[in-house]
């Protein structure tokens, strides 16, 4: 089951939803090391009107500057929408399932999306630039600048596995990983001293209202299109909350042909929305989860505080869920797509029978992800 966990309502640090007092060997938000990305976020932080704003014109000016995007564009998007039965049957939760990208994971259309921004902003193909993540990210990342031969630093976290950090070097990119104990938020602080010591452009992720209005105009208007030409109309959307923007995207595009579809943020009851608590390595779905140090997702902060129903889902439960799907209905999901195919269940297998959802899947799953399904 999935629990109710009430919204932050601001970036900065401030109560939380599982807030405890870090103990004094944990680094806090404010104390070195994470100063840097606080300020960054602050200052960078986007309004409503920044994810609501058009992609297309922002779009059509980097494939002006950038032609080989424009040849990349067809590997990203256009995804299948799969039905399958909610846990408990009682209605039908289609799942989005963005493995069908060219890097095998939703990071592709945000990858897509912060290269058109950086060059459109830039107003040049020339742009030199780096980004954290924890994994796939990276990957459509590198992928992408690789094939159109742009120079990109990448910052992982401390304990990065060599089969990810080989794949990314291979593709022309550079590396450097985070200090030890410091976890994401050490990876995303460490970015910014990269891109601030090297003359890079941040990308910014949780901060690009650029990504967020390409799912609005691309992912969300393909939900839209599929479930009308099934004359579906969904109670609920439900996805993982990693940066925001797929989430936010979808969301702004559904709510405006449903008004009555309900978003739902799905977060790792391990990390959920702006814990107050450092975090402490605890296993919970890959891609997704509060950041810790009372810090909340910059492109969720920028809505209204009731905007969002907010839900967590504990690890345990989505790997059971990755073999359920993949048992009943030979569908591999990762384990945040597990998540949100149970948090629309849970709103769909309430009141009358034969309701409808949507669950945004990010990917197939990482081999670790499916080697703690197998071993739990």
């Amino acid at each position: 089951m999935t629990t109710a966990v009430r919204p932050g309502p601001t970036l900065a640090a401030g109560p939380g939803p599982a807030a405890s007092a870090p103990t004094a060997s944990e680094p806090t938000a404010s104390g070195p090391g994470f100063a840097d990305i606080r300020r960054v976020l602050a200052d960078r932080a986007p309004a409503l009107a920044d994810l609501t704003r058009a992609f297309a014109p922002l779009e059509a000016e980097a494939h002006r500057l950038l032609p080989r995007l424009a040849a990349l564009r067809p590997g990203i998007g256009d995804t299948p929408l799969v039905p399958v039965p909610s846990r408990a049957g009682r209605g039908t939760v289609w799942l989005k399932t963005e493995a069908a990208n060219t890097s095998g994971s939703v990071k592709s259309r945000t990858a897509y999306a912060l290269l058109c921004a950086a060059v459109a902003s830039a107003g040049s193909p020339r742009v030199r630039l780096a980004e954290y993540s924890g994994g796939s990210l990276a990957v459509a990342l590198a992928e992408l600048c690789g094939q159109l031969g742009l120079d990109l630093h990448l910052v992982l976290p401390y304990g990065a596995s060599d089969r990810l950090l080989g794949q990314l070097r291979r593709q022309g990119s550079e590396i450097t990983t985070a200090r030890e104990g410091t976890g994401f938020l050490g990876a995303m602080d460490e970015a910014v001293r990269v891109a601030e010591r090297e003359d890079r452009h941040l990308l910014l992720q949780h901060c690009a209202g650029a990504g967020a209005a390409l799912h609005r105009e691309h992912t969300g208007a393909e939900i839209i299109g599929q479930l009308s030409g099934y004359g579906v109309e969904p109670a609920a959307l439900a996805a993982a909350v990693g940066t925001g923007g797929s989430l936010a995207g979808t969301a702004m595009a559904l709510g405006s042909a449903w008004p009555d579809c309900r978003p739902l943020a799905v977060f790792p009851a391990e990390a959920v929305y702006g814990d107050e608590r450092a975090p402490d390595g605890t296993r919970r779905m890959s891609g997704t989860g509060g950041l810790g140090h009372g810090l909340r997702q910059p492109l969720i902060a920028a809505f209204p505080q009731d905007f969002f129903s907010f839900t967590a889902v504990a690890y345990p439960q989505a790997l059971q869920a990755m073999r359920h799907l993949r048992r009943e209905h030979g569908i591999a999901v990762s384990g945040s797509g597990a998540g949100a195919w149970l948090s629309a269940s849970a709103e769909v297998d309430q009141g009358p029978r034969g309701r409808n959802a949507v669950a945004v899947v990010a990917s197939r799953g990482t081999i670790e992800e499916w080697e703690h399904a197998a071993g739990s």
